[in-house]
């Protein structure tokens, strides 16, 4: 845990956009030491493609994280791979993509752990940076409320609230270490509402989406032939989402995430409520 870790060999994988419902390539290679994780728009020329991971880069927050760099290359969808990323420990990786958004593969990201896996995770020689939270941060966003406090490890208090009776309220505790990621959080799909989709896709989200790579609900019931994975693995993908978008830190953190009602622009807003007081949190080996 003491040093930082890239891939060994390079992975791809194809599938279909979320939102944009287009073919995209995704490419995962080994990065030197320090690098962080970069994405590259290796579908656009004449502009800079690469689009590094963090806080200071996000775009967009709305129904799923995008980040932009100052060329106007953009990169969407990237919460789940970067979930999978903090959750295996992989500090330093360059992500080729040949479209506008990662792949949706099957909803949650158990595909990326895959694909990380068979890269083979590698350690690397300078040692891992983690960021320490030194005193609490909190954000209300709308209905959304998020804090952030001290702790001795990474860990993850969500909870939340819907009306429909097939989700409900629920609750999960996720406490970051070796195996926790893939077990207890990867195998979790993003989840909406049939009365949602239309709308979404007259706003240009959700063309890709199909119960291949969502678990869709209807009046307390669920669409899909397949069961849930968890019997509660709303609140786990949303937790998974809060890791990943959280990960946009540029470092581990190690501190206390309590989320009511997790969302993507709460996540990213804590995150930038922690960057805006630099006393909050230090850089720690």
């Amino acid at each position: 845990m003491g040093f930082q870790n890239t891939i060994k060999n390079a992975v791809t994988r194809n599938g279909v956009g979320l939102h944009s419902g287009r073919g995209v390539e995704v490419t995962i290679l080994p990065a030197p030491d320090n690098t962080g994780i970069v994405f590259r728009r290796v579908d656009l020329t004449g502009i800079d493609i690469n689009i590094p991971a963090h806080v200071s880069n996000i775009s967009n927050v709305s129904l799923c994280t995008s980040i932009c760099n100052s060329d106007g290359a953009e990169i969407s969808t990237i919460e789940h791979l970067m979930a999978a990323f903090s959750g295996m420990g992989v500090d330093n990786a360059y992500v080729e993509v040949f479209g506008p958004e990662l792949p949706a593969f099957d909803g949650s990201a158990t595909r990326f752990c895959e694909m990380i896996s068979e890269a083979k995770i590698t350690p690397q020689k300078s040692r891992r940076q983690y960021i320490k939270v030194q005193r609490p941060i909190s954000v209300d966003c709308g209905e959304s409320r998020l804090s952030i406090t001290p702790a001795d490890s990474f860990q993850i208090s969500a909870e939340i609230v819907f009306n429909d009776p097939i989700i409900g309220a629920s609750q999960y505790f996720y406490v970051q270490d070796d195996d926790s990621f893939c077990n207890e959080l990867a195998l979790a799909r993003t989840f909406c509402f049939k009365k949602d989709i239309a709308p979404m896709r007259a706003n240009g989200f959700a063309i890709g989406g199909s119960m291949e790579n969502a678990i869709i609900i209807d009046d307390g019931q669920i669409l899909n032939d397949q069961p849930l994975r968890y019997t509660d693995e709303f609140v786990r993908h949303k937790t998974l989402d809060c890791l990943g978008d959280l990960r946009l830190a540029g470092h581990q953190i190690i501190g206390h995430i309590t989320a009511l009602r997790p969302g993507h622009r709460a996540n990213s807003e804590l995150l930038k409520a922690l960057f805006r007081t630099p006393d909050s949190m230090m850089l720690v080996t």
